[in-house]
């Protein structure tokens, strides 16, 4: 049996390794989550420590900064939604409720089977997720 032959990876393949990876709308949907953590994160940071507003007001901005980003790139590039955004935008409110919801009780229940807050963390940070993917996908965002 033949052995294929081995060559280094170009910038083509690497392009083309990247174009295959963001044709998985569930990978766009990962990105654009990763990217709405992140302005919540800093927009959080900026709030509260650089404006000196208070914690609970800096966070509150903060998320509303963070669920945009997030409702707008989901709705547009992730699943690409051709439906209204005056029906999309209330039940993409009510499925992050719903995230919100059971991410706190799967913290609640994996905390009462003794289990430490870091690893269930890691388990609602797993778990969530593609919950919320699937209702975006078959409720808030469907065709």
């Amino acid at each position: 049996m033949p052995v294929p032959e081995l060559h280094s990876p170009t910038w083509a393949d690497l392009r083309a390794f990247v174009r295959r990876l963001l044709a998985r709308r569930w990978m766009r949907f990962c990105i654009v989550g990763g990217a709405a953590s992140l302005v919540y994160y800093f927009c959080g940071l900026f709030f509260v420590s650089l404006l000196g507003l208070p914690v609970l007001a800096g966070n509150a901005l903060a998320f509303v900064a963070g669920f945009v980003v997030s409702y707008l790139g989901q709705a547009l590039w992730t699943f690409q939604a051709r439906g209204s955004h005056r029906a999309m935008l209330p039940r993409f409110a009510a499925t992050q409720a719903l995230g919100l919801a059971l991410n706190s009780g799967v913290i609640w229940l994996l905390l009462r089977a003794g289990v430490v807050y870091e690893v269930a963390m890691w388990v609602a940070i797993a778990a969530v997720p593609v919950a919320v993917y699937f209702i975006c996908k078959l409720w808030v965002f469907r065709s």
